[in-house]
């Protein structure tokens, strides 16, 4: 019962991790993944349904990815003192990340992780294939291509040291920036390549 309590009173609030998707995930990771959403969908007919399957395999790789996340962090055997450290640097890494988005000083720029060029090459050549899969590559892509938000809810996952929890952080937070995601979609699909 005494462990049960804990584990309730040092998970992080799922409601609040939606809100940062909502608020300020989906306006970040739409700076660094919408494109990817639009170059697919452009060449389709079916808009609608590639910005579901883009939607949907981004909630799976992601939610694989909290959980892979929270396994690591349940391996990281540390100390009292250990946790203490590692939860504080999860903190000074997610202030650090806040710094850069809010272009406080170019200094938290180095806060922010940069995928490999030749990947980032890559999965934009996919995103003009025209294909029905392209859509839905391209949402599980996009956890090598997170932005900035996105790397800060990854060091929760490994911080809170659970797989479940590492799994729901990142599903939430996800769910929490489809709706701009959608929202673009739905946009694409009723104006078509007018806005491209």
């Amino acid at each position: 019962d005494g462990e049960f309590h804990d584990i309730i009173y040092t998970m992080p609030n799922l409601w609040i991790i939606f809100t940062t998707g909502l608020l300020t995930g989906g306006v970040t990771c739409m700076a660094v993944q919408g494109g990817l959403l639009a170059s697919a969908l452009a060449p389709m007919k079916e808009k609608t349904l590639g910005t579901i399957s883009f939607l949907v395999s981004k909630l799976v790789a992601y939610t694989i990815l909290g959980f892979l996340l929270g396994w690591l962090g349940s391996r990281i055997q540390l100390s009292l003192v250990g946790q203490g450290i590692m939860q504080l640097a999860v903190a000074v890494y997610m202030l650090g990340v806040a710094g850069a988005l809010l272009e406080v000083h170019p200094f938290f720029r180095y806060f922010i992780i940069q995928p490999p060029r030749w990947l980032t090459r890559r999965v934009r050549q996919e995103s003009k294939s025209g294909s029905l899969f392209a859509p839905a590559i391209l949402g599980a892509a996009t956890v090598f291509i997170p932005c900035g938000t996105t790397q800060a809810m990854m060091a929760l996952a490994i911080g809170v040291g659970r797989p479940v929890w590492g799994a729901a952080i990142l599903a939430t937070f996800v769910l929490g920036t489809s709706p701009v995601f959608l929202g673009l979609g739905l946009v694409m699909a009723k104006f078509g390549q007018r806005i491209m």
